[in-house]
């Protein structure tokens, strides 16, 4: 066999074997981040993030989350054919909230090398006109920095954690009564108990995966005497290989 003759099969095999690799569901955004920029407080902003299926397999979307109750996300369509693109409408209201805001949403699918995405809306709240630059917030108040954390993919048996930081940003002393997980395999403790006006807090979550697969998600739900929040939900994902 001629030198020429391998060459033009070796280039064959490439082309043909080449494509195989790109099979599958790719789920694509058009941006990731969108900035609202400044608002008064009690302002809804409203978004719409654009999905895209950029590969050649249909493009399922398991979940949509929000890392906040003042955060909603609607999905057009779940299922999407190669090529074809949805909507994420995404609204915030900023009712009760002042200062810089930080809000995920959070996109799980089946993507294989892009199982979670998260999508982010930031800004700054400025209070409405007649209130103090300060809110005064009577009784306790827990705030978190964020309630969603994405462990991206781990390997079946790793063990992970992340620490979620909150605030008493309230007038009263705030006792957390409970820490509950929606799963044995998660592990949750809290730094205190009683946290004081002004004073910071951690909740340290260990997440087990053995015999775990796929997109994975889990609860931490916290009881306070907050008395607007009694319980606040902290979500974990994770995407889990073999």
């Amino acid at each position: 066999m001629t030198m020429k003759r391998i060459s033009i099969i070796f280039l064959w095999l490439a082309v043909s074997i080449f494509p195989a690799q790109l099979n599958g569901p790719k789920i694509e955004v058009n941006i990731t981040q969108y900035n609202f920029g400044e608002i008064t407080e009690g302002v809804i902003v409203k978004f719409s993030f654009e999905v895209k299926n950029a590969g050649d397999q249909l493009l399922h979307i398991n979940d949509v989350m929000t890392s906040c109750g003042c955060t909603a996300a609607v999905l057009e369509n779940y299922d999407l054919e190669p090529g074809e693109k949805t909507a994420i409408k995404v609204e915030f209201d900023s009712e009760g909230k002042q200062g810089l805001q930080h809000k995920v949403v959070a996109v799980a699918s089946n993507d294989a090398s892009n199982p979670s995405i998260k999508l982010e809306i930031t800004g700054n709240v400025l209070p409405k006109e007649g209130d103090s630059t300060v809110a005064k917030i009577i009784g306790p108040k827990i705030r978190f920095e964020n309630t969603v954390h994405d462990f991206g993919k781990i390997k079946e048996g790793s063990v992970v954690d992340y620490t979620f930081k909150f605030k008493n940003v309230g007038s009263d002393v705030l006792e957390i009564k409970t820490v509950r997980t929606s799963c044995g395999c998660t592990a949750a403790v809290v730094s205190g108990k009683s946290i004081k006006p002004g004073e910071e807090g951690n909740l340290k979550v260990e997440f087990d995966s053995t015999k775990k697969e796929g997109v994975v998600t889990r609860t931490i739900t916290l009881s306070s005497n907050d008395p607007v929040e009694q319980q606040k939900v902290l979500t974990i994902i994770a995407f889990v290989e073999k």
